[in-house]
């Protein structure tokens, strides 16, 4: 019994990590607060906690059709949808490693909206396809497939608890640990990002990576 017990949570937290590595919160987190800075922290938590409501919802829903979507509409297997995904986290990897830099990118036009505006303008792309995207949705789809739906379910609901009282503390977390450990973080979470994107198609060719 506990060694059932034990097995469960382990897959749970496997399946909460990968979530949160695909969804990259700390390379996320300094674009949101630099979109955000100077703004009232009551209208930037309202934010946050938009962006994340959708981005679950979102999550939620492709983690429940995306399969029925990807056998009857497109006709799409699931080793297919692995190869895919596979390929996607790692062009999104390498491509967020290598040759991303957010540093210069001018946010000052967001701190000029109403809150309304705010909220209705930036849900997308802050939601999608900056927290998750299809790398992301491909992702729980195959783990719903390997790990039951169970599992990821709950994984993906860990994980976004982690995101929101991540985001909750976005300042004094960057207060605390600095931009520069935040970046270092991020590039870190991307080295893995491509190592699952590099697993995920192996499978998917049908070679089994060796653990």
């Amino acid at each position: 019994m506990f060694a059932n017990i034990e097995s469960a949570v382990y897959a749970i937290f496997l399946a909460t990590i990968a979530v949160i590595a695909v969804m990259n919160p700390f390379g996320n987190l300094p674009q949101f607060i630099a979109m955000t800075d100077g703004m009232p922290v009551k209208i930037r938590k309202h934010l946050f906690r938009n962006i994340l409501i959708t981005a679950f919802v979102i999550v939620m829903i492709f983690l429940f059709v995306g399969s029925v979507v990807m056998d009857y509409m497109f006709r799409v297997s699931l080793n297919e949808l692995r190869i895919a995904g596979g390929l996607i986290l790692v062009v999104m990897g390498i491509k967020n490693l290598l040759f991303t830099n957010t540093s210069t990118r001018d946010y000052a036009h967001y701190q000029d909206m109403s809150e309304d505006e705010l909220i209705r303008r930036s849900i997308i792309p802050m939601a999608f396809p900056m927290l998750i995207g299809p790398g992301t949705l491909s992702t729980v789809v195959v783990m719903a497939a390997e790990g039951g739906m169970r599992t990821t379910v709950i994984g993906v609901i860990v994980a976004f608890l982690f995101m929101a009282v991540l985001f909750y503390m976005a300042v004094f977390i960057e207060r605390l640990l600095g931009k520069l450990v935040l970046f270092v973080t991020a590039r870190i979470m991307q080295v893995f990002i491509v190592a699952m994107g590099v697993k995920m198609m192996l499978i998917g060719l049908g070679v089994n990576p060796v653990h």
